[in-house]
Order: C-alpha cells, then structure tokens, then sequence
C-alpha cells in the first residue's frame, strides 16, 4: 500500500456506517493537517471472519445502544445520516468497485457516490442495478463499473487487501493507519490528526 510522508490510510467498507461519518468528516480535517489521504477497501466480514470479531451487531443491547451512538457521532461530526432498512447491505460488489474506481482514477468520486446513496438517499445498493445506477447519476460509466468488478484480479486485490489489513492488525473497519501506527473507529479521528501532526516536517 501507498504511504505518503503525511498520510492517513482509511481502511474501510461501504457496509459500515462509522465508516461513512469518517468518510464525510474527514477532508477539512486533514487539510488543517496538510496531509493526504490514501483509501484501502476491504471485506468487513472477512475481517470479522478471520479476527473472530462477532462485529456489533450480534448483541442485541448493542446493537440497540450502537445505532443511538451511530446517530449521536453523525451529530457531533455534521453529518447528514439515515439508517435505512436495507443496511447492512452486501457490499462485496460495491467494495470491488472501489478497486475499478481506483484504476480510473475516480475514488472520490465512487466513495461519494456509494456512500450517499446508502446512507443519505436509503437506497438498497445491495441490488446490482441500482449500484449501478448511482454510479451512472454521479456521471461513472456503469458498464465499465460492472463488467471490472467481475475480473479475477479485481476480485484478487480486494482478498488481498483484506488479508494486508488483519495481518497489519486490522480488526474492523474503518480502521486508520498513520506512520504505521493503528487507530480504529471514527470516535478516534482526533487522534488520528495528532498523530499526523506530531509527524515531522
């Protein structure tokens, strides 16, 4: 994985709503900073599977106790968030899609795309065609989209990306890298900065 002098590697999955909120809050964060931002898409269940992470679901309590924090941070962060019925969606398509849109040298905006139309719009992009679909209003070619996120090597990097992130100690997502340092959660974004800013230079 790419590692810039001052930079934050953002591990994350469309699946995971902690992820959106780091997604949206981040930017002025890091440009206080002056610092860039690397992004790495994973499988938050392979990661769950391979680190016997139940994830925060699987409690009821918590889960219960976990939507009210979700929508508390969202607050805090100024970030617009609903919880639609359909998340958590099956993301393992949208996630390859990271991969295409990195190839085409569109992150950003694929990022933005998805992650809107999951967590703003509540729409159910566990289903191909309106993947595609919101790739195609954010101005994406969505043919080119579908047919990349069937390539063997496309499918490839995200296992591979996925096994890196628990072997560097990756536990769930979204988890942050800074000067191979691990922070986990978007409640720990703060730290995240002062890490980069005790960084020289």
């Amino acid at each position: 994985m790419p590692h810039g002098h001052r930079s934050v590697e953002f591990v994350y999955d469309f699946v995971s709503v902690p992820s959106y909120i780091a997604w949206k809050a981040l930017p002025p964060m890091l440009a206080a900073a002056r610092a860039e931002l690397v992004t790495t898409p994973v499988l938050c269940g392979g990661i769950f599977k391979a680190t016997g992470n139940p994830g925060p679901l699987a409690i009821e309590a918590k889960r219960i106790w976990y939507q009210r924090d979700l929508e508390l941070w969202a607050r805090r962060r100024g970030v617009t968030l609903i919880l639609s019925p359909f998340v958590p969606v099956t993301s393992l398509h949208l996630m390859r899609g990271s991969l295409v849109a990195a190839e085409r040298g569109e992150t950003g905006r694929c990022i933005d795309a998805v992650f809107d139309a999951l967590y703003v719009q509540a729409r159910d992009l566990g289903q191909k065609a309106l993947f595609a679909a919101a790739l195609a209003e954010a101005g994406l070619d969505r043919d080119a989209y579908l047919a990349g996120i069937e390539r063997a090597e496309v499918k490839q990097a995200l296992i591979d990306r996925t096994n890196d992130a628990v072997a560097r100690g990756a536990f769930g997502v979204p988890t942050f890298f800074v000067d191979g340092e691990l922070f986990f959660g978007q409640d720990r974004l703060e730290f995240v900065i002062e890490a980069l800013q005790a960084l020289p230079g």
